[in-house]
């Protein structure tokens, strides 16, 4: 108890000692008169500022003064001192009330502004720029160069001297081990580093950014690789968006016709039964009239014969029964009435369309609701069949078009000109080949559509990946790996695909040509007249376009109407 109370007491001296008498608080930036009594810098500026006198300067302690203001210099001891108390203690600030200065008690309180700051320059309270680790102090620009010159350490105001010391030896950390990938200290080589492969922080640092600017290029290539796959993944995103959009209204397109074809077919049916019901109630009410008209003079004759019944007077009898028989006669003598045969209200076989129509699409539903079908049935390629079922109308996209050929106002039509069209620069604009894609892409399903092509005679039709190039000779329809094309050069056909040729045989002159897509399947049918032409196969799950090469004249995109 007697030891801690002394060293407390030994504290509060020192403390005291290092405490400025104007603000009672640890020097900052120390600085002594010419009478030996010292002062924070900032704390005599104020009290020379605020003086009343004008006599000269007072030292605020021994009240001494001076004729001509003292010129101020750091007390370099002081401030070792006071930055010496602060490592010794922990802390950054230290507070210090004297109790009872008879006792020497001392409270020691955190969180008091003490010695320097770590944004002021620690020799002229300027802003301080760099710390310098073996002085320890914070200098601006001016007061830096001298430390510069020794080759000090020299770090940012805002790193503290604690990171840059060996935590197992205290000093600074000048070493780095290679081996370990640790640093270290002077003192740390004479341990478990001894045989370790030892060099300098610096030039450590040196080697380490070489090594990482060594891999940068590659680490930036595969972070573009990375990007272009995710721009691909955005557009594949896209495009499936839009396809799914683009078969949701065909589909409420076809749902749309199915109930107007059913709407219609049960109003014309209904209005058929309407009539038809009518016809023959006009017919039953005629018969239902005669009837009545027999049955009012078979009434009257009844009445007249019981009458004449109840009579029992022979005489009387007699003498009216001539009378009564002539009556009898004259009325009209009773025939049926026969019914004209009426046409039975029959619509069996309308509604056996019906029926079946129902019947189709709930195995329809059922066939979707079971999955897709890994190995697709077969396709009847009738033409007519795929039109009604598959057929597409694609329109031209206009980023594509190459500036010599000319896209109609409805996107269907592509024509060669003879003047280049200003068109914006696009990256999907074919500037080598009078090329156009569709804004239409497919990766799934079958499809259909025609072109008309009976205003050329040089042309190159079908499909091409969405990856395929745009800005180079190899992006010709046919002449690369990405695209299929069937190709007319006056009367002469050929199938291209990766520059490969294959001769077809086509009869006559067709105006329109029919290209069937089962992506599925892997296979595009080329049709000419109702005739399979040729028949491309290739991995068309990824996305593709339909595609036109106009050499003259114009290639038209069919409207389908199913």
């Amino acid at each position: 108890m007697a030891s801690s109370s002394s060293s407390t007491s030994d504290i509060g001296v020192i403390l005291n000692e290092l405490t400025c008498p104007v603000c009672s608080e640890l020097y900052k930036e120390p600085t002594a008169l010419p009478c030996g009594h010292s002062f924070c810098r900032v704390c005599i500026e104020k009290s020379w500022e605020n003086r009343e006198e004008d006599t000269g300067y007072v030292c605020p302690n021994c009240r001494d003064v001076f004729p001509q203001k003292p010129k101020l210099e750091k007390n370099v001891i002081v401030a070792n001192l006071v930055e010496n108390m602060k490592l010794k203690e922990g802390k950054v600030g230290l507070e210090v009330e004297v109790e009872d200065a008879e006792h020497g008690d001392v409270n020691v309180k955190e969180g008091m502004k003490a010695g320097g700051s770590e944004s002021y320059c620690e020799l002229c309270n300027g802003e301080a720029a760099k710390r310098c680790v073996p002085c320890e102090i914070l200098c601006c620009e001016k007061h830096l160069k001298p430390h510069q010159q020794k080759g000090h350490k020299l770090v940012d105001p805002g790193v503290k001297i604690e990171e840059l010391r060996c935590i197992e030896h205290g000093k600074p950390i000048l070493l780095y081990c290679k081996d370990d990938e640790s640093l270290m200290c002077v003192t740390c080589t004479g341990g478990e580093h001894q045989d370790h492969k030892i060099v300098g922080v610096e030039i450590a640092h040196v080697e380490l950014k070489d090594v990482l600017a060594a891999k940068y290029p590659r680490v930036s290539q595969s972070m573009q690789s990375v990007a272009s796959q995710l721009r691909q993944v955005q557009r594949e995103e896209d495009q499936t968006e839009n396809s799914s959009r683009d078969a949701e209204d065909s589909l409420e397109e076809k749902r749309r016709l199915v109930c107007q074809f059913v709407n219609e077919s049960v109003d014309l049916m209904k209005s058929e039964i309407n009539k038809r019901k009518m016809e023959k109630l006009s017919l039953l009410g005629k018969q239902r009239e005669k009837l009545e008209q027999q049955m009012e003079d078979l009434r009257q004759r009844i009445s007249t014969m019981d009458t004449a019944l109840q009579d029992l007077e022979s005489i009387s009898f007699l003498q009216g029964s001539k009378d009564l028989l002539k009556r009898l006669e004259t009325m009209s003598d009773f025939k049926s009435v026969k019914s004209t045969p009426l046409p039975v209200l029959d619509f069996s076989k309308e509604e056996k369309n019906l029926d079946g129509l129902i019947t189709l699409n709930k195995n329809f539903l059922e066939k979707i609701q079971k999955g897709p079908v890994e190995h697709p049935e077969k396709v009847d390629l009738d033409q007519n069949n795929l039109r009604r079922l598959y057929g597409r109308s694609p329109s031209l996209d206009p980023n594509s078009a190459h500036r010599q050929i000319k896209i109609s106002g409805d996107l269907r039509t592509a024509t060669q000109s003879e003047t280049e069209n200003q068109y914006p620069e696009h990256p999907d604009r074919f500037d080598v080949y009078e090329q156009v894609v569709s804004r239409d892409s497919f990766s799934s399903g079958r499809h259909y559509w025609e072109v008309d092509v009976g205003s050329s005679r040089w042309w190159g039709i079908g499909i091409c990946l969405n990856s395929m190039g745009r800005k180079w000779v190899e992006s010709g329809l046919g002449e690369n790996p990405a695209s299929w094309c069937l190709y007319k050069s006056n009367n002469d056909f050929s199938a291209y695909h990766n520059n490969r040729c294959t001769s077809l045989s086509v009869p006559g002159d067709h105006e329109r040509f029919g290209f069937f897509l089962d992506c599925e399947a892997g296979e595009l049918t080329c049709f000419g007249d109702s005739r399979v032409l040729h028949v491309f196969r290739g991995n068309f799950m990824d996305p593709v376009k339909p595609a036109i090469w106009v050499y003259d004249g114009s290639v038209h995109f069919v409207h389908l109407v199913k």
